[in-house]
């Protein structure tokens, strides 16, 4: 028997496991290559502007590389999706105990989830990007999106403001304050055009962002109470109008 092609030959199981452990491996590597790749190129120019092929070039991947590993440009792209918003999932901003009180909640929210914009780390960076173009250029991902991310805080607020109203969270006010309240926290995002058009237009110093959020939580609430003065607003519902996020179980 010729010595190359014995059981530890090149072509015996020896060196065919060899081989296969080989190929795991650079299938392996390609694979995180291509996701370093496209985490930043539709981080910094969206799903839509992006091709297979100036990924594949980016990764120095086979232009088949993209189908094989993930099954398409857009299966790509959920993994991408998923990695940067996996440390959301685990929400603190909507993370309290049982039993504390609404006003409490409301103010742990904003106290929480203005710092996170205002100076995001590791892989919020890349959320806040993807979510821009998400808002900018939906893809088919966004109602998955909104389901894993966005719904979960509408509830937390939706509710928590419903029971400083007196009401249930389908009274249209609940949904007035809620969006007052995040457009309040939306405005601390990192905004370049501000930032060169306003040099200095805002401190963004520890001391200052919390300033801002106690800020936001104190006219927030005051805005609650003066709005539970006013009568309720009829619950309205049309076949062209979904109900209000916060009602939805999902």
């Amino acid at each position: 028997m010729s010595a190359g092609r014995g059981s530890s030959g090149r072509d015996g199981p020896t060196g065919r496991a060899a081989r296969r452990r080989r190929d795991a491996h650079d299938d392996a590597v390609t694979r995180q290559r291509l996701l370093r790749a496209a985490t930043r190129l539709f981080s910094e120019r969206g799903f839509g502007a992006v091709t297979v092929r100036e990924l594949c070039r980016e990764a120095r991947a086979n232009l088949a590389a993209v189908n094989y590993h993930f099954g398409g440009k857009l299966g790509l792209y959920r993994e991408v999706v998923e990695n940067a918003l996996a440390g959301v999932r685990d929400d603190p901003t909507i993370d309290v105990p049982d039993g504390t009180p609404a006003e409490e909640r409301l103010r742990h929210y904003i106290r929480t989830y203005v710092p996170r914009l205002a100076a995001p780390r590791g892989r919020a960076v890349w959320a806040q990007k993807l979510m821009r173009h998400e808002m900018t250029d939906p893809t088919p991902l966004a109602p998955w999106i909104a389901q894993e991310v966005i719904l979960p805080r509408v509830r937390f607020l939706s509710e928590a403001v419903a029971e400083l109203l007196g009401t249930d969270v389908e009274d249209e006010r609940v949904g007035r304050c809620v969006v007052s309240l995040q457009a309040q926290c939306l405005f601390y995002l990192p905004n370049r055009f501000r930032e060169v058009a306003f040099p200095g237009w805002r401190d963004t110093s520890d001391e200052a962002i919390a300033a801002a959020a106690d800020h936001i939580a104190a006219f927030t609430l005051a805005g609650i109470r003066r709005t539970k003065e006013q009568p309720p607003c009829p619950a309205r519902r049309s076949a062209d109008k979904p109900p209000h996020p916060g009602a939805s179980g999902h």
